[in-house]
């Protein structure tokens, strides 16, 4: 029973450590020393150092739990029925990438690779996807021809749009551009006699 709570404690703190670097890299940046993410998150300087030698496993680790995050909202969407499901979800994935950009930019620089250091969940993000690309397909309210990876690549393009705008510390404006970006998923409007003639 000690054993069980000593690891139910565990875990708890890992997760605390993990939100607040989340909070913490998203409002100062990268600087943040571990032990103030630590004083922060309400532990001492030791527990963080156990969970996380290197600052570099800080960041994977909370780029991982922000795709597991993802992947919980993706499975509540997908046991709904709502048609523009898959736009809840890119539009989730955008503005969760736009608060991670530098945590993303750090793993880039250190060659990381999330996929590769997440493989299912990134699989499982991949396949809801697919499934609420499929589901809009079939309300009509997709594109026919817009892939699973054309939308992923518009959540990318989302990314750089809004890093370049400077909108990622604005979610107002970094939802707008979202939702200009995601636009382009939709059908086309019907062509009118005006917009046939060249």
């Amino acid at each position: 029973m000690a054993n069980r709570e000593l690891r139910a404690d565990a875990r708890r703190n890992r997760e605390l450590i993990l939100q607040t670097a989340q909070q913490l890299f998203a409002a100062d940046g990268l600087d943040v020393p571990l032990d103030e993410i630590a004083r922060r998150a309400g532990v001492g300087p030791g527990t963080i150092h156990r969970h996380f030698p290197a600052k570099e496993a800080l960041y994977l680790a909370v780029a991982v739990d922000m795709l597991r995050g993802l992947v919980a909202e993706a499975a509540v969407l997908a046991a709904g029925d709502d048609p523009e499901a898959i736009y809840t979800l890119l539009s989730r994935m955008i503005a969760s990438g736009a608060q991670n950009a530098a945590v993303k930019s750090a793993l880039a620089a250190a060659e990381f690779d999330l996929r590769a250091a997440a493989p299912d969940i990134a699989k499982d993000l991949n396949r809801h996807v697919t499934d609420l690309l499929d589901r809009g397909h079939r309300a009509g309210i997709v594109r026919s021809d817009a892939t699973a990876d054309e939308a992923v690549a518009l959540v990318a393009g989302a990314f750089a749009a809004i890093h370049h705008s400077g909108a990622a510390n604005d979610p107002r404006r970094s939802a707008h551009l979202a939702r200009i970006i995601l636009d382009g998923l939709r059908p086309p409007a019907t062509m009118t006699r005006a917009n046939m003639s060249y």
